[in-house]
Parts: structure tokens; sequence; C-alpha cells
């Protein structure tokens, strides 16, 4: 190419030479020769040759391929022969250059696909893209190699990425490929990237977002919380497909048969609303009857069925998931216009106008067992894989269908019934363990850049973004303008003969194409009432003033009438290929939406996907299980839900969203039990099931004990007061002091009442009497006690047998502070709130508030707890003063250890 570029300017050197200064053109020719070479020099530095290593599932070497890359088809020149290599997990691809490198010179992308071990096509895509994106990096002086894993669609999202085991460097992945529902699991898992920042660098590099380039509910499935979880690269949508065959055989027998849209006029321009769900059950019903076989097929390797009823709800206007309290729930339970609305999935399995598409063995096992007592028992029932049934080429009326390549005789994809349909897919998201998350974005780029063909080769069909369309149809189609498609379905000369239908009338006029070098042109050679004989020119619209007329579809012209009406004219062409899969699955695409809408993706989904409990609702209106009294179709229903609400009822561990509420304090425990309402906890999750009462229960034995215990004391307390105070002049209570024994028996009784005060629930005449009692308990206990050590310490001291007038002021001074506390407990009862609401933390759950006694002013609490500790303080102090008086006298060992005892 560069040499003809140079031969070129060469001959142009050769012409200009005669015109301008030949020193000029001799310098502007070597100018551009250095250009050249310097491109060539480029190239020629672009690595193209690598080794490819593939390993079965022993990780034993099965073959190694020395493969070329084609820079300008982006692929290896010989992939074909890859495509062709059976049971391979892994495969490893370098750049020959750095294929024998020590692991520590050279980067190894550890890429989990999706891929089994006998369908290698997909990663081979992957491998594909893996030059253009070395090369990139190699620029900057880093070098990569590619390791594939062949993990399936379990693996994907169930197991365990561990990257502390050097020698299994395969356990920790840079890139996986997830599907729509599992992305959230990893996500949840703290284990993927939040992709927002590269999101944005995106749209600062090319100038457009991503957001803008995708299919408009895509969001729905790759976001949460406005967080982007992937880089959609897989798109998957639903068809359905109609035997033309069985259509006509029945329509000849006369039953009232169409084709579904568009490949009949029967239906209108609104056939979203006249071609729905009912008339598609209808028409399964008519062809049992025509056939004797059933008119209905659901084909799939997983979920086909909760897909398809997720469909009908929607284009029925059934939420399928609600949201309350922050909880995703069923939403067709309870509600008889819901069930009105249903009663078609109920005569289609019921009736047996559907073919038997669950697994034989699982329903044989299900029947033939007890009826499940609980939800963890309900069964999962694996579809039927119809590509082994010898049969799957038989389909005697309407399929459900996957989008596939596989051609089946006489059957032609149709329009999706009702408003909606599925969509789903699956992205590629990139690991936090990963140390190079930039330059893998890079990598998803070159995925994703239309100008490359890997979205093509991975979809078949419709890809994730607008504009960018499948293997299968990215020639059919290319966006243009109506004016555009016009100029191009008109280019062929000659008179054609269209059709019109009004009235429930077909009606045929001849057009004739009229190719000029600008728009084309069509002339109406058979003129009536309606149409003159005018030329009309191809525009973006039709319009009887200006003369245009514009392109509709495959096939399908707008001709404007007089009164600014429209016809739409179809060409008898149109009768050999009605309609293309393309313009199908792309009408498909405008009104698939995702299962969880209209809500973004959430882990529980997968979950709900694995359980499959409409496959359970659908196997008790076709099979019926036998010890069971099938009940209502509502019960049935119910049952369902029961099993969705559960399934979609996120796990508690590492939830950051838990809601939960307390019980009441068993008394007999003393424990609040925790119900969690919007997650479930599991065996050995290690959150807790109870909390602790706030207070201490009078129906525990701990509350029974102290409240037993204290009032056996207050009944001896009792007691010997009243034998004090009978027996006062006796020696030995003139002797003890009778006001001493009073005070202190009297100050104990009042802190054994205290007891009573603590135990039981917060009321506020309790959180305030029993800190009264408490403290004048206190109080009088350290006073009394204090006051006769104090006398006997003194007397001693004085070396005298009567008591000193010392004794008066001792009574004053304890008698002041006494007055002082109560003046203070006053004070504080006035500043206090009763009971208050207070905030503890549950670790792992969350806050919670309860009742408690407020503390009232904490000042003036501590004040009075000071004076109390500063009583107990000087008792101590005087015990160790009074350690030499004659035993009989002293109280200092008794006094020391109440004193320390109090203080504690």
């Amino acid at each position: 190419m560069l040499n003809y570029i140079f031969f070129q300017f060469f001959l142009f050197y050769i012409k200009m030479r005669k015109k301008v200064h030949q020193n000029f053109i001799y310098l502007l020719f070597l100018f551009f020769f250095i250009i050249l070479c310097n491109g060539q020099n480029n190239n020629s530095n672009f690595t193209t040759s690598f080794i490819m290593d593939l390993y079965d599932p022993n990780d034993n070497l099965n073959v190694r391929y020395l493969l070329e890359y084609d820079v300008q088809r982006g692929e290896y020149v010989d992939h074909y022969k890859i495509h062709n290599t059976l049971n391979i997990k892994t495969a490893i691809v370098c750049s020959e250059e750095d294929m024998n490198l020590p692991e520590d010179n050279k980067n190894t992308i550890v890429f989990w696909n999706t891929a089994n071990y006998n369908e290698i096509y997909s990663s081979v895509i992957y491998m594909d893209a893996f030059p253009l994106w070395y090369n990139q990096q190699k620029k900057k002086g880093k070098r990569f190699c590619l390791r594939v894993e062949a993990v399936g669609w379990d693996k994907n999202v169930s197991e365990k990425i561990n990257c502390d085991d050097p020698e299994n460097k395969q356990l920790c992945p840079d890139l996986i490929i997830l599907g729509t529902t599992q992305f959230s699991y990893r996500y949840y898992k703290d284990e993927t990237l939040n992709l927002n920042k590269y999101f944005r660098n995106y749209f600062k590099k090319e100038g457009r977002s991503l957001e803008s380039m995708l299919n408009k509910y895509a969001h729905y499935d790759y976001r949460i919380d406005n967080n982007w979880l992937a880089v959609p690269i897989i798109s998957d949508l639903r068809a359905l497909r109609f035997n033309k065959k069985t259509f006509d055989y029945c329509i000849n027998k006369g039953y009232n048969l169409h084709y579904p849209p568009p490949f009949s006029d029967f239906w209108g321009s609104n056939y979203k609303e006249t071609w729905t769900w009912e008339k598609a059950f209808e028409y399964s019903e008519i062809i049992y009857n025509c056939t004797g076989n059933p008119g209905f097929r659901i084909i799939g390797s997983k979920s086909e069925d909760t897909k398809l009823f997720i469909i009908i709800c929607q284009s029925l206007g059934i939420p399928f998931i609600v949201e309350e309290n922050d909880v995703k729930k069923c939403g067709f339970r309870n509600n008889p216009e819901y069930i009105k609305k249903l009663s078609i999935v109920k005569k289609l399995f019921e009736n047996h106008y559907v073919e038997e598409w669950l697994d034989k063995s699982a329903i044989d096992k299900w029947k033939n067992s007890p009826y499940p007592k609980n939800i963890d028992e309900q069964p999962t029932f694996p579809l039927i894989d119809m590509t082994k049934n010898f049969n799957f080429m038989n389909v005697n009326g309407l399929i459900f269908d996957v989008l596939t390549t596989i051609e089946l005789p006489d059957l032609k994809y149709c329009y999706m019934p009702g408003i909606s349909s599925f969509l789903g897919g699956s992205g590629i998201v990139i690991t936090k363990n990963s140390k190079f998350p930039d330059e893998l974005f890079e990598y998803i780029e070159i995925l994703i850049n239309g100008k490359n063909p890997y979205l093509q080769y991975l979809n078949n069909y419709i890809t994730p973004y607008e504009k960018v369309y499948g293997n299968l149809c990215n020639n059919e189609l290319e966006k243009k303008s109506k004016k555009e498609y016009c100029n191009s379905f008109l280019d062929v000369e000659g008179t054609f003969p269209y059709y019109y239908v009004s009235n429930n009338k077909t009606n045929i006029i001849y057009l004739k194409h009229i190719v000029t070098n600008e728009d084309k042109q069509v002339s109406i050679t058979d003129a009536n009432s309606k149409f003159f004989s005018d030329v009309f020119t191809c525009g973006e619209k039709a319009n009887y003033e200006q003369k245009t007329i514009t392109f509709i579809d495959k096939y399908k012209l707008e001709l404007p009438v007089k009164n600014n009406n429209t016809i739409i004219l179809k060409s008898m062409e149109d009768i050999k290929d009605q309609t293309n899969p393309c313009n199908i699955f792309q009408e498909s695409l405008e009104k698939a939406k995702p299962m969880q809408f209209p809500y973004n993706t959430f882990s529980e989904i997968n979950a709900f996907e694995l359980k499959s409990p409409i496959s359970l609702l659908l196997a008790h209106l076709y099979y019926k299980h036998n010890e069971t009294n099938e009940g209502t179709f509502e019960s049935i229903i119910n049952e369902c839900c029961d099993i969705i609400d559960d399934t979609l009822l996120p796990r508690c561990k590492g939830y950051n969203k838990i809601k939960f509420k307390l019980g009441e304090c068993n008394e007999q425990t003393e424990l609040r039990n925790i119900t969690y309402l919007n997650c479930k906890i599991t065996d050995n999750d290690g959150l807790q099931r109870n909390i602790e009462c706030p207070y201490i229960s009078s129906k525990n034995i701990k509350g029974l004990f102290l409240t037993i215990l204290s009032l056996i004391a207050i009944i001896i307390e009792i007691f010997i007061i009243i034998i004090v105070i009978k027996f006062k002049n006796e020696k030995c209570i003139m002797l003890s002091g009778f006001e001493f024994l009073l005070f202190l028996i009297l100050s104990s009784l009042i802190l054994d009442i205290s007891v009573y005060f603590w135990v039981g629930s917060a009321v506020k005449y309790k959180c305030i009497l029993k800190i009264w009692t408490m403290i004048i308990g206190i109080t009088g206990l350290i006073s009394s006690y204090s006051i006769k050590s104090e006398i006997i310490i003194s007397i001693y001291n004085n070396k005298k047998l009567t008591q000193s007038n010392y004794k008066m002021r001792t009574y004053l001074l304890y008698v002041f502070i006494f007055i002082f506390q109560l003046i203070l407990l006053t004070w504080w009862t006035f500043k206090h709130d009763g009971v208050t609401e207070k905030e503890s933390y549950i670790k792992n759950v969350g806050s919670y508030k309860y009742n408690t006694c407020s503390i009232g002013n904490e000042n003036i609490l501590t004040l009075i707890f000071l004076i109390d500790y500063t009583l107990l303080v000087i008792s101590i102090i005087m015990s160790y003063r009074g350690r030499n008086i004659p035993s009989e006298f002293n109280y200092s060992k008794k006094i020391f250890f109440t004193s320390l005892l109090t203080a504690l």
C-alpha cells in the first residue's frame, strides 16, 4: 500500500517538475518519503506473532498454536483451527517474544469466561482482541499475556476467588463474564469494581457517554444505586416463531387463524394491541383442536417458563415484583383482577395446549413424594433439553424460543405478542483484586468498539449497543434515513405491482420506478379517483403538496393522497420474503425489559431464578401433585408468591440495609428477640438473635432473688427496730448507742427498699425513688457508723471516761451534710426527665432505641455521689486512726471493710 502511494507521488513529481522549481519539489518529495518510511517503521513495530497454548480439564497441554495476527480483520489468520479444538478448559495466549519470559517479566491477565469445555468459540473472540490491546500496552512499556478459563455459567458466580495461592493463579481472575442476574451477587460480596470512574473517563475521551450508546432498558440490569457494575457485552432476547405449514393446514380446514404479524395485515398498524397473549394462546388451543397436538412449545435450557410468565405479566399490566419498605416481593398476590387476567395461563397449561417442557424424572419424583412441608423442601424442575429430543425439529404451532441460528422446517419468526419482551445478557466486570484496572478497561473499550468485529461475533443478531448489530444483522440493519432507504428501494427501473388494504379489501396498483442521478421517483400508471398520474420523489416524509413519497419498512412505501391522508403500499415482492428476522428482533428489542423491571438488578434475582417458583406453579396446573388437593388457582399463586418472597429476601449477613424490630422483653430469660424484617438469617452467620432487656425483670430468677432477699432483710430490720425501741433502756442497747442503732437500721431499711425500685421496667416514679432511697440509705449508713467511730476515737484520744462536747459538733456536721444531700436530691428531682429514650448498636445489624431512666442533671448527681464518696474516704481514714483502740471499743476493721464495700 505504501509502495503504491509512493509510486503515485513519484508520478505527480514528474508532472510537476516542469511547473515548479525543481529543488522545492525535490525537498517536498524527500519529506514525504521520510514520513512514509516512519509509517513503515511504526507498522513493523506491531507484534503479529503469537503463541496459544490450549489445556484440557486436567491441565495437560492439549495443543500449541503458532499464530499470525491479521490486523485488518482483527483476528488470527488460522483462527478456524482453534474453533475446532474440543475439550479445552484453559487457553493462554502470549506474544512469541514473551511466551518464554519469566513470570516476573510479564503479567498474565486471568479471564473467567462462561464457555464450556467443548465450546471455545467465545473464548477465541476474546483472544482475537488481545493483540490489539497487547500492542497498545506494549507502547507504554507493559507486557501482558491473557489466560482465558472456561468456568461455565455456575462457577463464574459461585466459585470462590482466591488470590492468596500463587500456585493457583487461575483462581484469581481479573475479568469475569457474568449474566445480568449475577452481577449484584459478586458486587455485594465486594469482589468487583464500581465502574463509574471509567464510564466518566470514556465520555471525556470519546465525547459521548456509554450510557447513551446502550439500549434504553439496559441500565436496569447493569447498575445498582447509580453504580455501574459491568460493561454490557452480549445481548439476550427471546423470540416467537410459528409453523407456517401448520397454520396453512388449519386455515384450509376452516379454522379462524391468521399469520402473526408482520406476516398478515389482519392485525393492523396497532398490532401491539391486537396481537396479544390472549390471542396467541387462543391460537394454541385452535391448533390443538385442529391437529390433536399441543399448539405451543417452550424451548430453552434455563428459566424459560419464568421469562415467558414475566413477559405475559408485563404485557397484561400485572406487576411481577413490587417493593414494600425496601423489600422486594411478589407483585401478583391476592388481587382478583390479576387472577382473572392470568386465567389465560391457567387454561393453556391445564388443558395441555402447551407441550411438556419440564424434566419428566423430576416431575415423577415430585408426584410420588409427600408434599413438601416448607419452602426449603420445594423442588426445582430442570427444563427438557429440546436439542436432545428427537422431536425437536417438529414444531406444531407457536414456539417461545431463544435467538438461535438453527433453522427449523417451516418456522418463521414473528412479533412477540403484547407490549413487552425479555431482555437479558452478559457483561464484563473487573475484579477488585486486579492490579491493572485502568489497562483492562482499555481492553474492554477494544471489545465494544463498533469498528472492531468482536461485538458482532459475540452476538448473532442484536448487541447491547444501539446502531451496532450482530454478525448476521450487521449489513441488514445499517442505519439510513428514510430518504436513503427509499432511494435504495427504488433503484431498479421498471413497473412493479403494489397492493394496499382499504376497508378490509386488498387493492392492487402499479408504480413505475424512475431512476435519476438524484432522488429516485415513482409514477402511478393506473390513475383513479384517489390517485393521479403524478410523479412522486423520495423524501423524509410523505407529503401530497410536495409530491414526496417515503420508505416505511422493507417492501413498504408511504404514499400521500388527497386531504392529507396516506396509504401504505406494499411491494408484491414481499410475498417471497415477508420479513427479515433482524427487523423482528429489532422490534422485540425496543420493547424488551429485564426480568426485575422496573427495578435495578439485585443479588436475590439470581436466587429467584435458580429456585424457579414459576416452574412449580405451572407444574401444579399441568401435572398436579398426586397426594394434594390442588385447591384454587389463587391458592397455587399464593404458594408461588410465598416462594418468590422468600427467594427475594436478601441474606442478612453482609447486608448493609438491615431493618429489624425487637420483641417484648421475655421476663423469664431477660432477652428480647430480634426479628429481621427485610432479610433472612442463616446458620453460622454470626448475627445476634436476641439482646438483653434494658432492666432487671421481677420474674427472672435474678430479679426474684433480689426482691425476696431485700424483703427478708426489710422484715428483719423492722423486727430489729421494734426490739431496739422496746429495749432501748437495756444496758446493751445503751452501750451501743440507741440513736446510733436506730439511725443505722433505718438507713439499712431504706437502702433495702431501694432494691424494689431497681427491679422492673423503667417508670418515672421508680426512676426518681431509686436514687432517693439509695442516696438516703448510703448517706445515713455512712454517717451513723462514722459518727460513732469519731466519738469513740475522740474520747479515747482525750483519755477521758466521759464523752466530750465533740459529740454534738459531730452530730451537727453530719446532720448538715444529710440535709444538704436532701436539698440536692430535691433540686435533681425537678431537673429529672423521668423515662428517656436511648440508642444502642448491635454489631453488624444496626442501632435500636430503648427506654431507660434518665440520669437527670449530671452535675447535681455527680455532686451527690461525690459527697458520699468523701464521707467514705473520711470513714476509711477514721478506721485507720482507731486501729489502736482496745478491741471491745474498736470498730476500725468493720468500718474499713464496710466503707470499702460501699465504695465499690
